[in-house]
């Protein structure tokens, strides 16, 4: 059965996209990726990214390409930069740190091949990738805009430790801002109705929002526009 926005059921083991699980593959070939729970290996077909304008302006921050810093209300101050391939063994590395519930709140199911996994998920043909990253250099969040077709799928997975302090909610502004600047007018997030960090922070976004649930599966699409102002910060979530 074809996963949709309406009929997420099928999500919970097909870790990508929803609608047909459109996945950019490189050079126009059509690529077998591995499901990264216990799901079935799938086709991925070539997905373009979206024409970006040559000066996009966006009103809600930094562009995804830009570096930025993140100051914590207790005073520790972290970079926002892209990600890439190279983030790869970093990112492996805050996999490890991560529990197996966060992991199973972000990949809806246990993680069985996240070294393949991130090799698509950081590549830049894909979509953009941001990392929180630590004075040290750790990365402590990883978040995703993924294409799919005219729309952009976003993910966050903020290690346990560094969670309720903000860097999921900063992650998601900026992904949604670079989003705008290419010229997408919706986004959605996927999510276990028990992931309430992903669920406020996509709360926080102040776009209108569409909750679709099934069988403790969300699938929360916000509606960007460029006129719209970025929510007052709330209280430190994911």
């Amino acid at each position: 059965m074809t996963a949709s926005r309406t009929r997420p059921e099928r999500l919970w083991h097909r870790p990508f996209r929803r609608s047909d699980r459109r996945c950019a593959a490189p050079d126009g070939q059509a690529t077998r990726l591995p499901a990264l729970t216990d799901g079935p290996y799938r086709l991925a077909r070539p997905h373009p990214a979206p024409t970006v304008p040559a000066t996009p302006a966006d009103p809600a921050g930094p562009a995804a390409g830009a570096v930025s810093r993140l100051s914590l209300p207790d005073g520790i101050e972290l970079l926002l930069r892209p990600a890439g391939p190279g983030d790869k063994a970093a990112a492996l590395a805050m996999h490890g740190r991560c529990s197996p519930a966060a992991l199973r709140l972000r990949y809806h199911g246990p993680v069985r091949d996240a070294d393949r996994y991130l090799d698509h998920l950081l590549d830049p043909r894909h979509g953009h990738s941001l990392a929180a990253a630590a004075p040290d250099g750790r990365i402590l969040a990883l978040g995703h805009l993924m294409w799919d077709d005219g729309e952009a799928e976003l993910a966050v997975l903020v290690e346990d430790a560094w969670q309720r302090r903000g860097l999921g909610l900063a992650l998601l502004k900026r992904l949604t801002a670079a989003a705008r600047a290419a010229g997408i007018g919706t986004v959605y997030a996927v999510t276990h109705a028990g992931n309430t960090g992903m669920i406020a922070s996509m709360r926080a976004l102040a776009a209108p929002l569409d909750v679709h649930a099934e069988d403790g599966t969300l699938v929360i699409t916000a509606t960007l526009t460029t006129g719209t102002a970025p929510a007052p910060a709330p209280a430190p979530g994911r």
